[in-house]
C-alpha cells in the first residue's frame, strides 16, 4: 500500500520503534524531534550508549508479529543503519524544508505530534501544511494519533492535545491536496488519567496534489 524509499518521521518524545514497520523497505530515514531531551535520548539509542533506554519490548513484539522472534538484535541494527540525521525542528519558528534544508520524502510520518504543536484545528491544518511540504508529489503521509483527546501527561506535566474526530481527519486531509488510502480507528481499552481519549485511529493518505 506504501512505498518508496526515504522516510522523514516526527514523533512524539525519543520514540522510533514504530520505524521497525518502515525499515525493510526504506533506503534512509530522517527523524526531527522537538526538544532537545528527545534528540538527546534518541541519539544515545542510535549510538548504543550503555544508559540509552531500551526499546526491546517493541522489537519483540514487532519480532513476534512476523513470526521471528530469534532476530531482535539484527532487527535494532538494521533501523540504526538506516537512520540517516536526527534533527531537531521548531515547528513554531519554520517550516522544515525551508529551514532545515531537507529533501523532499516518499514518506512523512506524524505520530502524535500535530494534535499536541496545535492549539486548535486552524492551526492543526498550517502544521499539516509544514509537514506536507517536505512530501514529494505521489508520496504518503501517515498518522497515527489519539481521537478526541485534549491532554497527555507526562509525570507531572500535563500538555495540551487539540481534540479531532475522524471527519475532521478526513476533511482536512482531502482539502490539503491528499487522498486517504486506509483509515482504522481503535476503540480505547482502558481507562486511565495519562490522557483523555476517545481511542486511537492510524491512517494512510497519498499525497494527489501540490497547494
Amino acid at each position: 500500500m506504501v512505498t518508496g524509499r526515504t522516510v522523514i518521521d516526527c514523533s512524539f518524545g525519543p520514540m522510533c520503534h514504530h520505524l521497525l514497520a518502515v525499515k525493510d523497505f526504506i533506503q534512509k530515514i530522517t527523524i526531527l524531534k522537538l526538544n532537545d531531551a528527545s534528540l538527546k535520548e534518541l541519539k544515545k539509542w542510535k549510538n548504543k550508549e550503555p544508559d540509552a533506554f531500551d526499546w526491546v519490548h517493541a522489537t519483540e513484539f514487532m519480532q513476534e508479529i512476523k513470526g521471528k522472534s530469534d532476530e531482535l538484535e539484527d532487527e535494532e541494527e538494521k533501523l540504526r543503519e538506516k537512520i540517516d540525521k536526527t534533527l531537531k525542528w521548531d515547528p513554531s519558528k519554520c517550516d522544515p524544508a525551508d529551514v532545515l534544508s531537507l529533501s523532499k520524502a516518499d514518506i512523512v510520518i506524524n505520530y502524535g505530534i500535530l494534535e499536541m504543536i496545535s492549539e486548535d484545528h486552524d492551526e492543526y491544518r498550517r502544521n499539516l501544511r509544514k509537514m506536507s511540504n517536505v512530501i514529494k508529489p505521489g508520496g504518503y503521509f501517515l498518522s497515527y494519533a489519539c481521537t478526541n483527546a485534549s491532554y497527555l501527561s507526562v509525570g507531572e506535566d500535563k500538555y495540551h492535545v487539540v481534540p479531532c474526530d475522524e471527519s475532521f481527519y478526513r476533511k482536512v486531509i482531502r482539502e490539503e491536496g491528499f487522498e486517504i488510502k486506509h483509515f482504522q480507528k481503535f476503540g480505547r481499552r482502558m481507562c486511565t488519567d495519562v490522557v483523555d481519549h476517545e481511542g486511537v485511529f492510524f491512517f494512510i493518505a497519498h499525497k494527489v496534489k501540490e497547494l
